[in-house]
């Protein structure tokens, strides 16, 4: 794991230094990448490696002025941590006065326009947590506020061009091991008065007959009749300031075992000044809300709250590097993160 990891922060160097970008004609390639490496301290325990990195290859080829196909494929720590090695693999085509779709393996509509929390840490807190991982905490956690069907199973993704009145998608997927099928749709909306910026972002998903579907590795499998989860967000920008909130549910029907279920709600706030950004963010993960037993043992299963407190410093060395400390809080385990990110 260690040396995937080296292997894709060199190739995010070479990219910041060389830019990946090729075109040919009607055809377009190109090739991003970033990585990350640091350490994590919790408590009085051993310092802890952490690393993340993403490599993202994409070929468009022009069909007119305004339709576009194209082929993408990417792979990141994430998924390598799940012993998958495939992130994205889709198809899509694009028309800019339509919309977008996409076919292959990837992540639903409501992942994709969800809107999520400031994460100047470098610490994934959007999606599959580093910090959290890292922590081991032994408790049942929703770490990140948008909601997810995983993106191993085949998916058909549709999404409007977004306008003034805002951007609507829609998603189908099934075929996988995980569960039967799974529905999505998604809204969001974006504002821009003078120096306030503003999105919106509501979420809907249904996913039939999970059988061992597992969100990360901090969550039990799932087993029930079905999920539905709803996510909402809301981002300000001001100037340099920079204001998210979020909050994710997620509802089992009959499950069994332990159960993965309930809410999350997080906030956050950030503020840039020249080459230095700050912030601080709270986090509150909540399961066994709607379901207090196990169906198979009868055993009673209380609530499994953990608050999550991230103070973050990030010093921009240059347009593609960054380096960055953090500290804070999670459940009852103090931690300090440091490292570097690089990418183009």
């Amino acid at each position: 794991m260690k040396k995937i990891s080296f292997i894709a922060f060199c190739i995010a160097f070479v990219s910041n230094a060389f830019g990946i970008d090729y075109e040919s004609g009607d055809w377009k390639f190109k090739l991003d990448a970033e990585g990350m490496i640091g350490t994590l301290q919790p408590k009085n325990d051993a310092v802890e490696f952490i690393n993340d990195w993403d490599v993202k290859a994409s070929a468009l080829y022009s069909l007119n002025a305004t339709q576009k196909l194209g082929a993408v494929y990417s792979i990141d720590a994430a998924c390598v941590d799940d012993k998958e090695y495939i992130h994205d693999a889709f198809v899509l085509f694009e028309d800019k006065n339509i919309g977008r779709a996409e076919f292959g393996l990837t992540h639903s509509i409501a992942r994709k326009m969800g809107l999520g929390l400031p994460d100047v840490g470098y610490l994934r807190i959007n999606n599959k947590s580093i910090l959290h991982k890292k922590l081991n905490l032994k408790k049942v956690l929703i770490s990140d506020t948008t909601a997810t069907t995983g993106h191993e199973s085949l998916r058909l993704n549709l999404a409007t061009r977004a306008t003034e009145h805002g951007q609507y998608g829609l998603s189908v997927s099934g075929g996988g091991d995980d569960y039967d099928y799974a529905v999505d749709g998604a809204f969001k909306i974006k504002r821009s008065t003078g120096k306030l910026k503003s999105a919106y972002a509501i979420a809907l998903s249904y996913m039939d007959k999970p059988h061992g579907y597992e969100e990360n590795t901090y969550s039990p499998s799932v087993y029930a009749d079905w999920r539905a989860q709803m996510a909402l967000g809301i981002n300000l920008q001001y100037n340099s300031w920079i204001w998210g909130t979020s909050v994710r549910m997620i509802y089992d029907e009959n499950p069994v075992h332990k159960t993965a279920d309930g809410l999350v709600v997080g906030t956050g706030l950030s503020y840039d000044l020249l080459q230095y950004t700050i912030s601080g963010t709270y986090i509150f993960s909540d399961t066994n809300v709607w379901n207090h037993h196990d169906k198979i043992t009868g055993e009673e299963m209380s609530g499994n709250y953990i608050h999550t407190f991230i103070a973050s410093f990030r010093y921009k060395y240059s347009e593609h590097t960054s380096m960055f400390m953090s500290g804070g809080l999670a459940d009852t385990t103090p931690f300090f993160a440091v490292g570097i990110k690089s990418g183009f």
